[in-house]
């Protein structure tokens, strides 16, 4: 019975729940938001300080369209070893222009709400998208990321993230900035 017991003692001593963890530590820089019809979609939000080291994303988003296939999302990820805006790369890791039903169903559920889910009253869905998207006002309140769903390993750096929501009648662009580094373990 114990010839059992001592290996997986062991195994649990030296797993640490690495597995799929980040090896960066991300720090949001700065954040803006335009829309050409703030009735229909507004996102204001803004970089709030918590403490000394503490910096997080705080704000609402406006939703006030209907959710068919004309909306589309494109997200556009940017690097640069300096930050100086003529520095900035375009990366691989972009979001390609798809419908927002399609990015509801992969990025978002994956991604968006692992790193915001705790912090907003954006919708979840278990498994696929079922309509209707809530016409509201939600709110973000100290996001920040925590890389679930993201790659493992990211370069150091500033990372520009530009998000842009199509519809026929309004147009709305996201700007963030954040500093990736080196996690210290």
């Amino acid at each position: 019975m114990f010839s059992y017991f001592i290996p997986l003692l062991i195994i649990s001593a030296l797993y640490d729940d690495s597995a799929a963890k980040t090896s960066w530590d991300c720090e949001p820089k700065s954040i803006s938001a335009y829309s050409t019809n703030e009735n229909l979609l507004k996102v204001d939000v803004r970089m709030e300080r918590v403490g000394r080291a503490g910096f997080f994303f705080t704000g609402t988003v406006f939703w006030n369209i209907d959710m068919d296939e004309s909306v589309m999302v494109q997200l556009e990820l940017y690097r640069s070893t300096t930050g100086a805006e003529s520095d900035y790369k375009l990366t691989p890791m972009s979001i390609p222009r798809q419908t927002f039903i399609e990015y509801i169903n992969t990025y978002y559920r994956d991604m968006v709400i692992k790193n915001l889910g705790e912090c907003s009253d954006l919708p979840r869905y278990e498994d696929q998208y079922v309509p209707p998207w809530p016409k509201k006002n939600y709110t973000l309140t100290r996001c920040t990321i925590n890389g679930v769903g993201m790659p493992e390993v990211l370069l150091a750096g500033f990372y520009k993230i530009k998000v842009n929501i199509s519809h026929p009648e309004v147009n709305q662009e996201v700007k963030a900035i954040v500093k990736v580094t080196p996690k210290m373990f």
